[in-house]
């Protein structure tokens, strides 16, 4: 049977081996002998990646050659393998390079000269290259592959490339120039890198022109009359900021077009708790766990999220004042959504509808839990919310039977041997939300919904019976009661009723 392991067969051999490399203790051993040590299992790893390769190109080849679409192979090497199906991809790319084209550098990965990083180094520079001009650089690089670099051996690639054929690193950085953009991912500690990939010149044209106008923002205008000129030297040395910093608060401002000290009119959902947003109300102090969560981001710090949430309120304020005075402004507005969770404070609750597809409140339900794909080890947004079963097998448009995937995942998933199935709903008290995926091996995956308040997240401690402990968010002092009749008669699909909060 398919994906069922033979007696003896390679699955049973390495996790055999796998099981005895536990048995590896440093004590007692020399240092010579455990630098040696470290040098074979070295290695090792490369003679492991070099089997990887050869059965990850025959597990696609011999798909294809039978006419087959390989997405939905390529989607169980990714399970397998533990990565992102981008990820996978590159992993296939590279095998069938390296079995079909390159003979020399898989030989070098199979003895363990090389590491699978170096090897992936070889097959990307000469991926613009014909088979013949790829074969020749494997054969010029053989015999110093295992003593270069990184930064060395993709240099003398690309040089090798160049030479054989100029036409194709021409072409390359052609094709280089069409694929420019701009992207952006989180980065730690509530921050996140905004990138730009342009042509050489251009980019460094943007920089130093930036550069230029940083050198210049501490110099002043000799002409302003006194009084301007001592207010301005004062603004200058209030500034503190490194290069660095101006620089990038400088690029930031005229890329979004907002003014200095504007907050930025985008949606945020920013989910914390009731004492982390309003701690005043539990006894005026913050909680332990005094975080909050972006979800797809990370946490960031209660406080840092209470001051966000005061500067847009005090924005607000200012442009409501110049509104009143027929001066323009730009509108902030603050909402904040109801969000019911279980007794632990871990999940969300489902919701149902009866409407055919996840849109409008069930939509932004399925969003706040799934933030990004619910298949294990695919780290992309999940931007498509789908029934786990189909609505052609009776599946019901209800918030246990969503999940948030990728479009990808979404469309392999309807392949031949694919199956998902609802392995907890998370309301009848046996934990979160999960689902079961079955690959056509036989592989079986199990995914958890992550908490609603981030990985890692822990249950707070019980509150003492000194503090508030039964205050509900209406109860809260809000002017206006932004709560009253909060709750309508449900329509076809609702979630939550977004209110405008204003705080005093």
């Amino acid at each position: 049977m398919e994906g069922t392991a033979a007696p003896g067969g390679p699955e049973v051999q390495v996790r055999s081996f796998v099981s005895s490399l536990m048995g590896v203790d440093p004590e007692g051993l020399t240092q010579a002998e455990r630098v040696a040590a470290v040098s074979a299992l070295e290695a090792l790893k490369g003679a492991a990646a070099a089997a990887q390769v050869r059965l990850t190109a025959a597990a696609v080849v011999d798909r294809e050659a039978l006419g087959e679409d390989s997405r939905s192979v390529r989607a169980d090497l990714a399970l397998a393998r533990r990565c992102s199906p981008t990820v996978a991809d590159q992993h296939v790319g590279v095998a069938k390079a390296l079995v079909g084209e390159m003979p020399e550098t898989m030989a070098a990965l199979t003895r363990g000269e090389i590491s699978e990083r170096r090897a992936m180094i070889v097959v990307r520079e000469t991926a613009c290259l014909s088979r013949e001009h790829r074969a020749e650089v494997d054969r010029r690089l053989a015999p110093t592959i295992g003593s270069l670099g990184d930064k060395a051996l993709a240099g003398a690639a690309r040089r090798a490339g160049a030479a054989l054929d100029a036409e194709s690193l021409a072409e390359r950085n052609r094709r280089a120039v069409a694929s420019r953009r701009v992207s952006v991912r989180p980065a730690a500690d509530g921050m996140a890198w905004l990138s730009i990939l342009g042509p050489l010149k251009d980019v460094i044209g943007a920089y130093v022109a930036l550069a230029a106008e940083e050198s210049r923002r501490h110099q002043i205008d000799p002409d302003l009359p006194a009084e301007k000129w001592e207010a301005a030297a004062a603004a200058a040395r209030a500034d503190t900021r490194g290069k660095g910093a101006w620089l990038a608060d400088r690029a930031l401002e005229l890329l979004s077009g907002r003014a200095k000290g504007q907050p930025q009119p985008v949606e945020v959902n920013l989910v914390m708790t009731d004492n982390v947003l309003l701690p005043a109300a539990f006894g005026g102090q913050a909680p332990a766990d005094d975080v909050a969560t972006i979800p797809g981001w990370g946490p960031i710090p209660g406080a840092e999220a209470r001051a966000h949430i005061a500067a847009l309120l005090d924005h607000a304020d200012a442009a409501d004042v110049a509104r009143g005075a027929g001066g323009k402004s730009c509108a902030t507005t603050v909402w904040l959504r109801r969000l019911f969770t279980d007794p632990s404070g871990r999940d969300l609750v489902a919701m149902d509808s009866r409407r055919r597809r996840f849109l409008g409140g069930l939509r932004c339900f399925l969003e706040l839990r799934d933030p990004t794909c619910r298949v294990p080890w695919c780290d992309a947004p999940a931007v498509e919310s789908d029934h786990v079963r189909a609505v052609h097998a009776d599946g019901a448009t209800a918030g246990a039977n969503g999940a948030g995937l990728c479009k990808r995942h979404n469309l392999v998933k309807e392949e031949p041997g694919w199956h998902v199935r609802v392995q907890s709903t998370g309301l009848d008290g046996t934990g979160a939300h999960g689902i079961r995926i079955t690959t056509p091996t036989g592989g079986v995956h199990d995914a958890t919904a992550p908490p609603i308040l981030g990985e890692g997240w822990a249950a707070a401690e019980p509150v003492p019976d000194d503090r508030v402990s039964d205050v509900h968010l209406q109860d809260l002092p809000l002017p206006n009661d932004p709560w009253e009749g909060w709750i309508p008669d449900p329509p076809d699909d609702w979630f939550t009723q977004d209110v405008e909060m204003r705080v005093a």
